[in-house]
This record gives structure tokens, C-alpha cells and sequence, in this order.
């Protein structure tokens, strides 16, 4: 599933950090309200949101845009959003929204609760976080590796460590390749000694 329909609006699946988030626009879209409706209604109750835990201000491009299956950077994000975006995880929106009492309003909250934040995944909806093999991970600096890994680890967990257990199954299979491609890593930084370079 890459995108869910309500009341008519084809919403994108959208994700920050691994989990489900959405844009003023698509609660506009999605309530059926005029354009900046969702903007004023934040801007007015701004101190009563905190950042990181009810919203988030990130870069268009830390964002996943599970509609397309990959994440959108530069000119690839041409029929999305650019620059800085403001994006709200479930107990945000649910803030946001609470002034809205409408027969729609209460449908929608419904909807939006369990079929988008709370949406367990088929095993065919889970996305593998790409991991480079052990001869691309040497073929790098050691400290691009080890930030990649480190990436990938964060990452699996993120997308895998809290679900159900198609989630879990994805998540181990990561983790055997992750552990030993970080000891192989780890194992090289400690051969290196800055004046000779690695031991061969």
C-alpha cells in the first residue's frame, strides 16, 4: 500500500524517521478545508506543540514519500515540497485537529488513526533498508563506512524494531548482515595507525 484514500483524497503514505507523518497541506486536503487552514490553526496554538515530540521542522528531503517508494532529494522532488516543511506525527495532528467537530472531521480523525499512523504493514508493504555489501564498505573511507552502517542500523530499527512480526523478521535479517559488516569495519579502523595507513 503506497497511498490510502479518504473521503475521496488520495493521500501519500509520507514517513520522518520511520515513522507516519503528515503536512499542513495534506490535513487541509484530507479535512477538506481551504488551503492554510491547518497553518493558521498551528500558528495560533504554536506554544502548545513541542517540537520534536508533537512536530517536526525538517529538510523536504529527510522525508519519505512512500508513494514513490524512495525518498525525494533536489529536482526529484518537483511535484511534492522544497526547502524547510513542518510535519506531525499522530499526537501532533491530533492536537491540530481537535477544533475541527465536523461529521467529517470525526470520520476522518478514525480513518487517518487507523489506517495511516497505526497501520501495521503487510510483509509485502515492508521496505529493506539498503545495506552496501562488505566489499563496498572497504572500498570506501572507513569513516564513510562506519557512518553508512551506522545509518543503516538506525534506520532498521526505526522501520523495524516496534511492529508487528513480519516487522521483526525484516529487522533480524538486517541485523545479520549489519553486526558482522560493523566488526569487519570496526576490525579495520583498529589496523590503522595514522602514519603507515592500514596493515594489509
Amino acid at each position: 500500500m503506497n497511498a490510502i484514500t479518504l473521503s475521496n483524497q488520495n493521500l501519500p503514505l509520507v514517513e520522518y524517521k520511520g515513522q507516519r507523518v503528515v503536512t499542513l497541506s495534506m490535513i487541509d486536503q484530507v479535512h477538506s478545508r481551504p488551503k492554510g487552514t491547518a497553518k493558521e490553526a498551528f500558528n495560533r496554538n504554536r506554544k502548545h506543540f513541542t517540537e520534536g515530540k508533537d512536530y517536526y521542522l525538517v529538510n523536504a528531503s529527510e522525508l519519505d514519500w512512500l508513494d514513490r517508494g524512495t525518498k525525494h532529494t533536489g529536482k526529484k522532488m518537483s511535484n511534492h515540497i522544497r526547502g524547510k516543511v513542518t510535519v506531525f506525527c499522530e499526537i501532533g495532528y491530533l492536537l491540530l485537529t481537535k477544533p475541527f467537530t465536523d461529521d467529517l472531521a470525526w470520520k476522518v480523525h478514525r480513518q487517518l488513526i487507523d489506517g495511516y499512523f497505526r497501520h501495521v504493514p503487510h510483509f509485502s508493504d515492508i521496505r529493506p533498508v539498503l545495506i552496501p555489501s562488505l566489499e563496498e564498505l572497504e572500498a570506501m573511507p572507513l569513516s564513510e563506512a562506519q557512518n553508512l552502517l551506522a545509518a543503516a542500523e538506525h534506520k532498521s530499527k526505526w522501520r523495524h524494531g516496534k511492529h508487528g512480526s513480519a516487522e521483526m523478521t525484516q529487522r533480524k535479517r538486517e541485523l545479520k548482515v549489519i553486526r558482522p559488516a560493523i566488526e569487519r569495519i570496526t576490525a579495520l579502523v583498529q589496523l590503522t595507525i595514522p602514519e603507515l595507513g592500514a596493515f594489509k
